[in-house]
């Protein structure tokens, strides 16, 4: 939808029109400027679309030449007129809140309000900028750098808003990492030391373990096998690295909440015996 909308009279600043519509075009895209003649498709409601336009606009520039007040003399008090375009055109963007930026051009003053109908009496209230032919190029520089701060400026609600947005990211950003930290596995990597003098060594990737079961004498591997570890919670089957017969083990344990001390009970796949499972840092 067009951020900006050129409101102009045809008869009085329509050569000043195109000149600005080319400028804001390139400077702020194609389809981000609104001007009555080119925007309207053939057969449409002349005035519903300017009403559908208005609407969608972030900014209304008024183009006042010096003529633009002299046709109510002219046109019989056309701008008193309720079907006056123009008049439409800044009463409509004035009652739905959209920014007004009147633009004076070949030496146009602003009307005051005694000038100016009822509704379109807060257009006196608006700051004018002057555009000049003697310093074009530096009058459209001092104009784009307005319309980019009326455009960029947030509204109150916008801004209580995106500080809503920031509190709430906080917040979910601060019960996900206590989440995070409550759910993730306990780190278990390491060297561990079985009562018998025979040892662990645990190597972990997330809650993905592999535990090698050194014998405390020949110190050589004799099971071997892996295990997966939820919070403090970890099961794990281990296999006999020599043994032709495939001798397993299968074990469940929990980690103290100090990290150091694994208690659990292991047993034998094969003769179902169990023994108790006593691991330290």
């Amino acid at each position: 939808m067009p951020q900006l909308f050129l409101s102009y009279r045809r008869s009085d600043t329509a050569g000043y029109a195109g000149r600005l519509s080319s400028i804001l075009r390139k400077q702020f895209g194609a389809d981000q400027v609104f001007q009555d003649i080119e925007a309207i498709t053939p057969g449409s409601d002349f005035r519903a679309a300017i009403e559908t336009a208005i609407g969608n606009s972030q900014v209304l520039l008024v183009l006042i030449g010096n003529t633009w007040l002299a046709e109510l003399k002219s046109q019989g008090l056309r701008l008193s007129d309720s079907a006056d375009f123009v008049r439409l055109e800044v009463a409509t963007a004035l009652k739905q809140g959209v920014k007004v930026l009147p633009l004076l051009v070949e030496g146009a003053y602003m009307p005051s309000e005694e000038e100016l109908p009822a509704d379109l009496k807060a257009l006196a209230r608006r700051q004018a900028l002057e555009l000049s032919d003697s310093r074009w190029d530096y009058d459209c520089e001092r104009l784009v750098k307005a319309i980019e701060a009326l455009i960029k400026k947030p509204s109150r609600f916008k801004r209580w808003l995106a500080a809503l947005t920031v509190v709430a990211l906080i917040v979910i950003g601060v019960i996900g990492g206590i989440w995070f930290s409550t759910q993730r596995p306990a780190d278990i990597s390491g060297r561990w030391q079985l009562p018998n003098g025979s040892s662990w060594l645990v190597t972990q990737q997330g809650a993905d373990l592999a535990i090698d079961e050194v014998h405390y004498e020949s110190k050589q591997v004799w099971k071997r096998g892996n295990g997966r570890i939820e919070q403090n919670h970890l099961s794990f089957n281990l296999d006999l690295v020599f043994d032709q017969h495939g001798s397993s083990y299968h074990g469940e344990a929990d980690v103290a909440e100090d990290g150091k001390l694994i208690k659990g009970e292991v047993v034998n796949q094969g003769s179902g015996q169990r023994e108790p499972l006593l691991l330290n840092r």
